[in-house]
């Protein structure tokens, strides 16, 4: 996998055990770093699908991946 240059590019992945999602991360590509309880991974978002499917095969529970910079619908329920 392509580190990604531009940095606004990117991938946030929230997942538990945290740690076992790191080591995977870091294994499929360089630039990992956790902040705010979330992995940041400097990758190409066309690859989430991938790493989602490698996360879950794994034993990690994916709460949230999503391209870095999107931001959240202000209100989860759609109300």
């Amino acid at each position: 996998m392509a580190v990604v240059a531009n940095r606004s590019e990117g991938l946030l992945i929230e997942a538990q055990p945290l740690r076992v999602a790191e080591g995977i991360c870091r294994a499929l590509i360089g630039g990992v770093r956790i902040a705010d309880g979330a992995l940041l991974l400097a990758a190409d978002p066309a690859w989430a699908g991938a790493i989602n499917t490698v996360l879950v095969k794994k034993g990690v529970t994916v709460k949230e991946l999503r391209r870095l910079g999107e931001s959240l619908p202000s209100n989860s329920q759609g109300v």
